[in-house]
């Protein structure tokens, strides 16, 4: 395991998060299966809140945040024509993370939680992953100073700054909430942590990913460089003070919703110029997307991370936030970021990286297509069910309509929420099998190759 073969990093770190993407959504599944049969697995460890903390946990750093590294471990060192500063020490980071998270799973199944959105492990987990982050850092951060390519391109902004923003934040998230009065303080403390690691992680390595993928996968340059980091500058600038908005109509001081609302709607800013930039980069290349599923799932991803930036600003607003919040809503929006955004984008990066890595083409054209389809049709009725079904709750607890007469409204919603669910799992599924496939087959080819040669000498 912990081998200096070049590129062992990037595709180990991609093996591990397809693993967990798998468990990690099984649990999702299971939540929403809950929500029509709330007795199934009914006992002390697979509890509705202990299923849903897991669930959310291993999609965002294990998964996610997996598949991310993997990324950086391979367009790190292309971008700075450089190879990884040591092979060995990202391997060794890849097993003391995924002891991390396996730590967290368990503890979170067995009740010990911070009860802190994006921030459920215990403390002594929250320890040592602030190490693993920061072993992972260290090694990327060596591999750019070694770098022989003087300019930094706009991917190597995105990535340096997300490693050094999602130690910050995790910090200030976990750490100082054990000590201050709980409420509204710790209230804003966490979503410190819960706004800011979707937004100065997942978006900007996200971003980082598809501004390296579309110049690759399109062969057209990337339409502006000056728009480019107008869009960096911008999110580094105005992110950081958005996690008020999440207590909106809440218990904290006016002027304090204030102050998450209006760093929200300029966030339209850096959303504007991130996604012109992309589509510029698209133009004449729109027809590619017919044969490449790379290019596909990048550009499903961009057109999801505009709907969830639009989504975003909105829900800040206090009348909208009145009637959506607290409802099935916020867990439709809550998705578009780490499934429908950047989870496409990670798949992207598996599907071009990959073969590269191993040194021939994915196994199936087929299943790569089938892992589209079904993670796009199943989120799409996964996410209009919750959509929906959060408008009709919250009008209907406006109206005063009896709580539990408004649970049992919900019910083809929810049924809704798991079918397109299942068909989300069950495109994970193709991927995994194509991964394992492809890896096995390369393995036996050069085997196969050095037989030859070995034959011939």
């Amino acid at each position: 395991m912990f081998t200096d073969e070049k590129w062992s990093s990037s595709k180990n770190w991609f093996i591990a998060a397809v693993f967990w993407i798998i468990i990690g959504m099984s649990m999702g599944l299971l939540t929403a299966t809950k929500q029509i049969w709330p007795e199934l697995l009914n006992n002390r460890w697979t509890t509705y809140g202990h299923v849903r903390s897991a669930h959310v946990m291993l999609v965002i750093y294990a998964w996610l945040s997996m598949a991310y590294v993997g990324s950086m471990f391979y367009m790190i060192p292309k971008l700075a024509k450089t190879k990884v500063y040591s092979e060995k020490l990202g391997n060794f980071a890849l097993v003391f993370y995924n002891i991390v998270i396996l730590e967290g799973f368990f503890a979170l199944l067995f009740g010990q939680t911070e009860v802190i959105e994006y921030g459920e492990f215990p403390l002594w987990v929250d320890v040592q992953l602030l190490v693993a982050i920061g072993l992972v850092a260290y090694n990327l951060f060596k591999t750019v100073g070694r770098r022989q390519e003087k300019m930094l391109y706009v991917s190597l902004w995105y990535f340096l700054g997300s490693l050094l923003w999602l130690p910050l934040t995790w910090i200030v998230g976990n750490f100082p909430a054990q000590w201050i009065p709980s409420g509204v303080q710790q209230g804003l403390m966490g979503w410190f942590l819960g706004h800011n690691a979707i937004g100065l992680w997942m978006t900007t390595v996200g971003v980082g990913q598809i501004y390296y993928l579309l110049p690759k996968l399109t062969g057209r340059p990337l339409y502006s460089h000056q728009l480019s980091m107008i869009g960096f500058w911008a999110i580094a600038t105005f992110y950081v003070w958005n996690g008020p908005h999440h207590l909106m109509n809440g218990p904290i001081p006016g002027w304090i919703s204030k102050a998450g609302v209006i760093p929200s709607i300029v966030l339209l800013i850096p959303v504007w110029a991130v996604l012109a930039n992309f589509w510029g980069t698209m133009k004449g290349s729109w027809s590619q997307t017919r044969t490449s599923v790379p290019l596909r799932f990048t550009v499903a991803g961009t057109i999801f991370y505009l709907f969830a930036c639009l989504q975003g600003p909105l829900q800040a607003l206090p009348s909208v936030s009145s009637v959506i919040k607290f409802t099935h809503w916020t867990v439709g929006h809550a998705h578009m970021g780490p499934f429908g955004a950047f989870s496409f984008t990670s798949f992207a990066a598996i599907y071009y990286i990959l073969p590269k890595i191993v040194g021939r083409e994915m196994f199936s054209k087929r299943a790569m297509e089938a892992h589209f389809w079904f993670s796009t049709v199943g989120f799409l009725v996964f996410a209009f069910s919750l959509w929906i079904a959060g408008v009709v709750q919250g009008f209907a607890w406006i109206d005063g309509i009896p709580f539990l007469q408004t649970v049992l409204m919900m019910e083809p919603y929810v049924q809704g929420r798991a079918i397109g669910g299942t068909m989300m799992y069950v495109a994970q599924f193709f991927l995994a099998w194509n991964m394992y496939k492809t890896i096995k087959l390369a393995k036996l080819e050069k085997k196969q190759q050095a037989q030859q040669q070995a034959a011939t000498a």
